[in-house]
């Protein structure tokens, strides 16, 4: 997923690491080293810094249901839900209320804010979608 996560690394020094004098290590090579200016060491210790940069997303869904009914008579998600034509994470809101007879799905990109989709209509119009797609028949 594109985005989730971000290292960088920096070699923020070089010194010497008999006497800690800090070496300009521009003009080194892979079969040689610059010399300390103070005690002509090739020992190194190379300090360096790692950052980090991680995106979490989290989301919430609830249903709620009447004793002895099967299906919800509400349900209300927002969540984070991978979109396959983007390719990456997109926040997904959707309500169904089964008692009002409506259907509420809106789709937004988390980096741009762009609303993707956004859909409001009423729950019985809301025909062929998802799991509820007519399947066709291979011949």
């Amino acid at each position: 997923m594109s985005n989730v996560s971000q290292s960088n690394m920096n070699l923020d020094r070089t010194e010497c690491s008999e006497c800690g004098v800090e070496i300009d290590t521009s003009k080194d090579t892979e079969t040689s080293r610059t010399l300390c200016p103070a005690c002509g060491s090739e020992k190194r210790t190379m300090h360096c810094s790692v950052s980090e940069t991680l995106i979490a997303r989290d989301g919430i869904g609830v249903k709620a249901k009447r004793p002895n009914e099967k299906r919800p008579y509400i349900e209300d998600r927002s969540m984070p839900s991978y979109s396959y034509s983007r390719e990456k994470l997109v926040h997904r809101e959707m309500v169904i209320d089964r008692d009002n007879d409506k259907y509420y799905e809106k789709v937004t990109d988390y980096e741009t804010g762009e609303i993707i989709h956004e859909n409001q209509e009423s729950l019985s119009a809301h025909q062929n979608h998802g799991s509820a797609k007519i399947k066709k028949v291979s011949k």
